[in-house]
């Protein structure tokens, strides 16, 4: 065997035992996934949805095993938070600066302590939240599974008012006040978009 027929041999050979990581990107899919957004105020807790978003994330793989998660973003506008209140949703427009600053958008960054164990796969994902004119950056705990195509994700944030520069929303003269923290629950559906 000539030395060109050899090397082209050993090639072949590292190519076949070596693990190949593939990256498929994955979109909303609308139909399967909600936010809803939970507080308190002084006279009972509440909730409101996200009514319209977009989302999507690029997923490296070998076979099954999940090895990185990659250009995640997330995007909404502050008017299609809706309640089943149109005082508490103008309060909260208002809160939002919704007028000045239509855009809610996060960006990922990195993601850390990812486990993903057959089917399953769960970690920490870091990024940038931007609202109401402010950039921070938060880590966002998340679980989830990868089958047919489809992940489903479920997380969710803790967020304050304060932390971005808004007074929360008052009503009736000031009697009825909105607690400071805000829960945002996501569950969210992917499918892998062919390329």
């Amino acid at each position: 065997m000539n030395i060109k027929k050899s090397g082209l041999l050993i090639c072949i050979t590292i190519l076949t035992l070596e693990p190949v990581t593939r990256a498929q990107v994955y979109e909303l899919s609308p139909a399967g996934s909600k936010v809803i957004i939970t507080g308190t105020s002084s006279l009972h807790d509440w909730e409101m949805d996200v009514k319209h978003f977009t989302s999507s994330f690029q997923l490296d793989h070998e076979g099954l095993s999940v090895k990185n998660i990659r250009k995640v973003i997330f995007n909404c506008k502050a008017h299609d938070i809706k309640s089943d209140n149109s005082l508490m949703d103008k309060k909260t427009y208002d809160a939002l600066k919704a007028d000045e600053f239509p855009e809610i958008s996060f960006s990922g960054t990195t993601v850390s302590d990812l486990i993903s164990e057959g089917t399953s796969i769960k970690g920490n994902l870091k990024g940038t939240l931007s609202l109401a004119g402010q950039k921070h950056e938060i880590t966002i705990p998340f679980k989830g599974t990868l089958k047919d195509r489809i992940v489903d994700i479920s997380a969710s944030a803790e967020l304050t008012f304060s932390g971005y520069g808004m007074q929360p929303p008052t009503a009736m003269l000031g009697t009825l006040k909105t607690g400071d923290k805000v829960k945002v629950n996501f569950t969210l559906q992917y499918n892998q978009k062919d390329i």
